[in-house]
């Protein structure tokens, strides 16, 4: 019977242990947003192909219809690096936005908004990505980038 309430008292306190452990975990929505990269289609393209790049922003107050910034630096003309912002469309704010924004460049072509022109330097090299969005009340993320640098044919 001793044993039984032991037991018992342990199972009760780990079960009590966990719901104070969940109730203190930090919310991943705060009032600076959050960016996440999600992924590229392709690590490896040539002129002419289609590069889009999914990003993950979560928002506490939902205020992100600002900018996103780019900034694109090959290995071998780092000179030519490309400074782009992106208008954030008009979406209606709600607490807790969870939304994923994909941004579309065209390699080595002249392109119209949103598909931007990608044309770095020419022959072959890697193109690193970074991102930042600055929301409505002037709250910037951190600075995230592509998970590895994409590589570029370009002729």
């Amino acid at each position: 019977m001793i044993r039984q309430k032991s037991i018992f008292n342990a199972i009760v306190l780990v079960f009590v242990s966990s719901l104070v452990l969940l109730a203190c975990e930090k919310s991943t929505f705060n009032t600076k947003p959050t960016l996440e990269f999600v992924g590229v289609r392709s690590t490896d393209l040539v002129q002419g192909d289609l590069l889009d790049v999914r990003l993950r922003v979560l928002d506490k107050e939902g205020d992100i219809s600002d900018t996103l910034y780019i900034r694109a630096a090959t290995s071998r003309c780092p000179n030519n690096a490309v400074n782009l912002f992106y208008k954030v469309p008009d979406i209606p704010e709600k607490n807790n936005v969870d939304a994923e924004i994909v941004m579309r460049f065209l390699v080595g072509v002249i392109g119209e908004f949103p598909i931007y022109n990608l044309n770095l330097c020419p022959g072959v090299d890697t193109v690193n990505f970074n991102f930042w969005i600055k929301d409505k009340a002037g709250n910037i993320s951190d600075t995230i980038g592509t998970a590895e640098p994409i590589l570029i044919r370009n002729s």
